[in-house]
C-alpha cells in the first residue's frame, strides 16, 4: 500500500473524523505541533480530512447513498459529480438528493502491482 492510500485510509476513519470535527468546532484543537508551514504529507491528510468530512456531511444532510463509501473509485467519482453540478445546499424544493449509482459492488477491479 502506498504511503498515499495509507493517509486516506487514516483520514476515512471515525477516530480522525471526530478530531477534525472537533478542532474545526472549538477552533482550540491543534491537528498538528506546528501550526503553520505544512509538510507535503501534512497538506494530503488535511485534504483528505476535507474530503471525507464533505462526504460524511452529505450523507446525514442529503441522504446519499453509503455505497459511496463502500470504494475509493465512488468517492472519488461522488466528488466529481458534485464539484460539476455545482452542490447547492439551498434547495429551493427542499427535496432529499440520492445518488444513484450506475455500478454495482459485484464488478471486480484488476488489483494494481503492488497489491498482488
Amino acid at each position: 500500500m502506498s504511503p498515499f492510500q495509507l493517509i486516506r485510509k487514516l483520514a476515512k476513519t471515525n477516530e480522525s473524523q471526530n478530531l477534525f470535527q472537533s478542532a474545526q468546532d472549538l477552533n482550540g484543537i491543534r491537528l498538528f505541533k506546528n501550526e503553520i508551514d505544512f509538510s507535503t504529507i501534512q497538506q494530503i491528510y488535511l485534504s483528505y480530512l476535507y474530503f471525507y468530512n464533505t462526504i460524511n456531511s452529505d450523507l446525514g444532510i442529503y441522504k446519499i447513498s453509503k455505497k459511496v463509501l463502500n470504494n475509493e473509485i465512488y468517492e472519488d467519482a461522488y466528488m466529481l459529480w458534485r464539484k460539476e453540478k455545482g452542490f447547492n445546499y439551498e434547495n429551493k424544493d427542499n427535496e432529499k438528493h440520492d445518488l444513484k449509482l450506475v455500478m454495482s459492488n459485484k464488478i471486480k477491479f484488476p488489483k494494481s502491482e503492488e497489491d498482488k
